[in-house]
């Protein structure tokens, strides 16, 4: 039986999950598998040929206030985009981030200088590092 503790991951409206590598597609399924949080992926299509964990559900699309403002809501998994971010912090969700471009970079590292969230590089992201930010941070207090 999953937690009822949510991850949100969500790369916004530019950059598209269902483009995303089958590399990479299939390190986020093993990874979120392993987790004891259910996952909300905003997921284009609504479908995967991979099978998904039980903790997983896909969604063309999310009510993103809602989500993150849900009290079960404890990572965000995010490219760190603006929008995104100051949603977070309005609701107070921390957040693991993989910027990939833009103002994505700077507003993670702001976001990591404050200390509430993670950053990872997305060019060398392994599932372990993936697993260990987002249990560390799902687990953090703070």
């Amino acid at each position: 039986m999953c937690s009822s503790d949510l991850i949100y991951f969500s790369m916004g409206s530019i950059q598209k999950g269902s483009a995303m590598s089958e590399k990479y597609r299939r390190m986020f399924l093993r990874t979120f598998a392993k987790l004891k949080q259910r996952v909300l992926w905003k997921w284009e299509t609504e479908h995967m040929d991979e099978d998904l964990s039980p903790n997983v559900k896909l969604s063309k699309w999310l009510p993103q206030q809602d989500v993150l403002g849900h009290p079960n809501c404890k990572v965000f998994l995010t490219h760190g985009g603006f929008g995104g971010t100051v949603e977070a912090v309005y609701h107070g969700v921390p957040l693991v981030g993989i910027p990939m471009l833009g103002d994505q970079h700077l507003n993670m590292k702001k976001s990591v200088d404050a200390g509430f969230a993670f950053s990872l590089e997305y060019t060398t992201l392994t599932e372990e590092e993936l697993l260990e930010a987002l249990t560390r941070v799902a687990s953090d207090s703070r």
